[in-house]
């Protein structure tokens, strides 16, 4: 019996262990996609000109993924003046590539849209010290009575990316986590290439 509690305190000990390696894998893991906001915000603030052109240019992928003749944007109020001084040149941009590329529309020399901002609601502020409360940045696009959303801001972007990177950012920062892959014993040539990968 002393043997069986021993095991069982072993193998708790253990699991123990692997959350808590797990715990502080997915901490340092964030504190990247933290430290890539805080990075961002910065080139963003040195670099008007580039930031306005990124918003134009998530203004007419938002309008290709809605193709509604009406939108409204939600920005950050710090934003507003950059937002309203691209609306003219993406909804042109936006027509341009509609027209040109859409089979449906061939003969048309115009469709619908109109873009305006909420000046009375605003995405929250960036604010290093809250970042998952703050916003880097773009906005968020309303229509059909706000019954359809569609988010253009940079933290859902960065979110995505990071989401899609994690494997390969927790295989540079852990080697020794990463599994090898399954090796097709049939294969001569497998084996022969997973024998010299572990004698390296």
């Amino acid at each position: 019996i002393a043997e069986v509690n021993l095991k069982i305190a072993c193998s708790a000990e253990l699991n123990r262990a692997r959350i808590l390696k797990m715990r502080k894998t997915n901490e340092l893991v964030e504190s990247l996609l933290n430290a890539a906001k805080i990075k961002m915000a910065e080139q963003l603030a040195e670099d008007q000109d580039s930031y306005q052109t990124l918003l134009k240019n998530l203004l007419v992928q938002g309008l290709i993924k809605l193709i509604e003749p009406k939108v409204i944007l939600k920005v950050r109020e710090s934003d507003m003046e950059l937002v309203q001084g691209i609306i003219e040149d993406a909804v042109a941009e936006y027509k341009s590539l509609m027209l040109d590329q859409v089979k449906a529309l061939a003969g048309k020399d115009d469709i619908p849209c109109e873009v305006f901002v909420d000046e009375n609601n605003f995405l929250p502020e960036w604010n290093p010290e809250d970042i998952s409360n703050s916003c880097l940045g773009g906005f968020v696009i309303y229509c059909k009575k706000n019954r359809i959303v569609c988010s253009q801001t940079l933290d859902d972007r960065m979110a995505l990316v990071y989401g899609q990177g994690i494997p390969a950012i927790r295989a540079v920062l852990f080697p020794s986590l990463v599994k090898p892959p399954k090796v097709n014993r049939l294969d001569p040539e497998a084996v022969a290439a997973a024998e010299a990968a572990k004698a390296m």
